[in-house]
């Protein structure tokens, strides 16, 4: 009797890979929207049903619906020699360390991020801090620069990254003020007053993707206007909060009115460093205090400091700082800044604060998550601002 040698049948192996193209895309879509938006680089070379997927606006649209979006904290450097910015993505990850305490002095804990700073291939236009606004997924840049107005609107789609052309406006403006309120913007200046005061006001609606030019100042407003420095500092349902040598003035353009808020403000100390999160206006002052004021109290404003921060400031030596930024992450905190005498200059530091309103409303603790630096591949850089917006 022969044997005849009989080759042992393989068993078959189901691959993870093969049950996910089993399922139908919709459930698919879901799953990936629940995982990290830095991850999808990694997952749509694992095949081109992933990277369609990944690539389509839709999978953001569920990120929104299940409640999975992630803060995405853009920093612009201004480096030397280059006309234009350059852009580097803050990447996060959950953060549950807390303070602690070693010989007696509080150290705060660092960031677990990894490699935080990664640069972004966004080739932008020339854009200032003063005319870039977040609404939903996009970043509008409005306007030229300082000396080179212009009348163009640039849109970055923080979900490609990439900028695309919108409407123009009616005047070619350079720097001018923008501040943003519930889905429309508000531009204010930037224009010669004289030649330009019946278009120094406009409103661009996103959802529309249109300008609408709204009622100039009157003749002594405008005067008002030509003769000092202004900024505008707040829009509230179409009325504009403007700093006009250093008194607050609001103005309602539907009807043609203004009056004097104050003699004298502390807005102009604040400009560049503020934030709205949650109807509630963030401050970090030139000084390196961290401030805030209600939007329903904007009238009768009153700043108040933000409680259970005065360690930060101590310690992080934050009123040493040359330059400040703030952020909205995620309903948090997020203050950076940076020191003009420590040399290379190509450093920024952070901190993420979660925030606690009091029962009665009259105070706001701060809760130190982390404090950390971001470290960028440049040998110095001239000034930086942040940007963020949720996908």
């Amino acid at each position: 009797m022969t044997f005849e040698e009989v080759e042992p049948k393989k068993e078959k192996i189901c691959q993870p890979l093969s049950l996910f193209s089993s399922l139908p895309d919709e459930i698919t879509e879901n799953i990936l929207a629940r995982v990290s938006r830095w991850n999808y680089p990694s997952l749509s070379l694992v095949s081109k049903s992933f990277r369609s997927l990944l690539s389509s606006m839709q999978i953001y649209k569920t990120r929104s619906q299940i409640g999975t979006e992630e803060t995405c904290v853009y920093v612009c450097l201004q480096l030397h020699n280059q006309p234009y910015p350059s852009w580097f993505s803050v990447w996060a990850k959950p953060n549950n360390q807390t303070l602690t305490k070693q010989r007696g002095k509080i150290r705060f804990k660092k960031d677990p991020t990894g490699n935080s700073v990664v640069p972004t291939p966004i080739h932008s236009p020339r854009i200032t801090s003063q005319s870039t606004v977040t609404v939903g997924l996009e970043i509008y840049s409005i306007g030229g620069p300082r000396e080179e107005p212009s009348s163009s609107v640039w849109i970055l789609d923080c979900r490609s990254h990439t900028w695309r052309n919108g409407p123009n406006m009616t005047a070619a403006r350079e720097d001018p003020c923008v501040f943003t309120d519930h889905g429309k913007i508000y531009v204010m200046g930037g224009c010669k007053i004289d030649e330009y005061s019946a278009r120094l006001f406009e409103v661009f609606d996103t959802k529309t993707q249109s300008w609408t030019v709204l009622p100039g100042p009157g003749a002594e407003l405008r005067i008002l206007l030509t003769e000092n420095n202004y900024d505008l500092v707040n829009v509230i349902d179409e009325k504009f909060f403007v700093v006009i040598n250093e008194r607050e003035y609001t103005y309602e353009p539907k009807y043609g009115t203004w009056k004097l808020l104050r003699g004298q403000s502390d807005s102009i100390e604040l400009e560049g460093a503020t934030i709205w999160i949650k109807d509630v206006l963030y401050c970090c002052t030139y000084y390196g205090d961290l401030i805030w004021c209600d939007s329903e109290d904007h009238e009768g404003r009153e700043w108040r400091e933000i409680k259970g921060l005065r360690r930060l400031l101590d310690d992080c030596c934050l009123r040493s700082a040359s330059e400040f930024a703030v952020e909205d992450f995620g309903g948090k905190l997020m203050v950076m800044w940076g020191y003009s005498d420590i040399k290379p200059k190509n450093k920024i530091w952070y901190a993420k604060i979660s925030l606690e309103r009091s029962s009665n409303g009259r105070e706001i603790w701060g809760k130190i998550e982390c404090v950390d630096q971001l470290t960028f591949p440049c040998e110095s850089y001239e000034s930086f601002y942040c940007l963020s917006a949720s996908a």
